[in-house]
């Protein structure tokens, strides 16, 4: 599991749009209903009570283009405009924003994990977790 700097469980957000195209739904220019239903049952407020964003530094830069922090109004989850005096500069994973979970007291909890529809796989939120499958053991 990947962790904030309090050691923290990091959560993704997925979704995808219940309609024919499918389209997805989880990223910031995106409409954010889902995710607002999902953990603040339609409120923004509520859900950043929740699922709060991983605040990143002011400087913070990623040297990697899967990792990066980006500035979000926190009103509508879509990116802020230039200069908004409210905008909160997050982690953002593949341009999307990783969030911590309210219930999780201690590092290691993930009690926000599978939070949605079909267990956090359609429109939820999933403990973001890497493995390897690829790991042979030279034994």
């Amino acid at each position: 599991m990947l962790a904030d700097a309090k050691g923290h469980t990091v959560y993704i957000y997925n979704c995808n749009d219940d309609a024919i195209d499918q389209f997805t739904c989880d990223h910031p220019d995106m409409p954010q209903a889902y995710r607002f239903a999902v953990c603040g049952a339609g409120d923004p407020a509520k859900c950043m009570q929740t699922f709060p964003y991983v605040i990143a530094p002011k400087n913070a830069k990623s040297g990697s283009q899967i990792w990066s922090a980006i500035d979000l109004d926190p009103k509508t989850g879509h990116k802020a405009a230039a200069g908004q005096a409210d905008a909160l500069h997050v982690w953002a994973y593949r341009d999307r924003p990783v969030f911590t979970f309210v219930g999780d007291k201690q590092p290691g909890d993930i009690y926000g994990d599978s939070w949605g529809e079909f267990q956090g796989a359609r429109n939820g939120f999933k403990a973001f977790t890497l493995r390897d499958d690829y790991f042979q053991n030279a034994d």
